[in-house]
C-alpha cells in the first residue's frame, strides 16, 4: 500500500504494509470515536515523515498515564471500560507496534479540541 499526500503540487509515496497500517489508524480513530463526540483526522508530510494526527474532544489521557496506555491490557480505570462497552486494552499497544514496524512511532498529547491527540509518524 502506498499513501499519497499532496503538498504544494508534490506527491509523496509512502510504502506501507496495507492491512497493518490500516489497523493502526483504525485503532486510533476507534478510540477517538469511543471517547469523544468530535474527531478530526489530519495527514501531512513533515520533513522526512508522514504525520497523521487524530484529535478528539473526549476526556483525554492524563500526561502521567500516556506511556502506560501503550502496555498490553492496561486500562486507566475499569469504570471507563464498562461505561463505553469494553475493550481489550490492546488497541494502542498494537498500533504502536505497527508504527514501529514501519520505522515510526505514536505519541499522545493534548488536542486543541480538549481531548486526546494521537500522532502516528512513519518515514517517507
Amino acid at each position: 500500500m502506498h499513501v499519497a499526500a499532496r503538498k504544494r503540487h508534490h506527491t509523496l509515496l509512502v510504502p506501507l504494509k496495507r492491512n497493518a497500517f490500516k489497523r493502526a489508524l483504525m485503532n486510533l480513530v476507534a478510540n477517538a470515536a469511543r471517547y469523544g463526540k468530535r474527531v478530526v483526522i489530519r495527514l501531512e508530510p513533515e520533513r522526512r515523515w508522514l504525520r497523521v494526527e487524530v484529535d478528539d474532544d473526549g476526556p483525554g489521557i492524563p500526561e502521567h498515564e500516556r506511556e502506560n496506555v501503550f502496555r498490553p491490557f492496561y486500562r486507566i480505570d475499569d469504570a471507563r471500560r464498562i461505561e463505553k462497552g469494553g475493550n481489550s486494552g490492546l488497541g494502542l499497544a498494537i498500533a504502536r507496534d505497527i508504527a514501529r514496524s514501519h520505522g515510526g512511532d505514536i505519541e499522545l498529547g493534548e488536542s486543541p479540541l480538549g481531548g486526546l491527540k494521537a500522532v502516528i509518524r512513519v518515514p517517507i
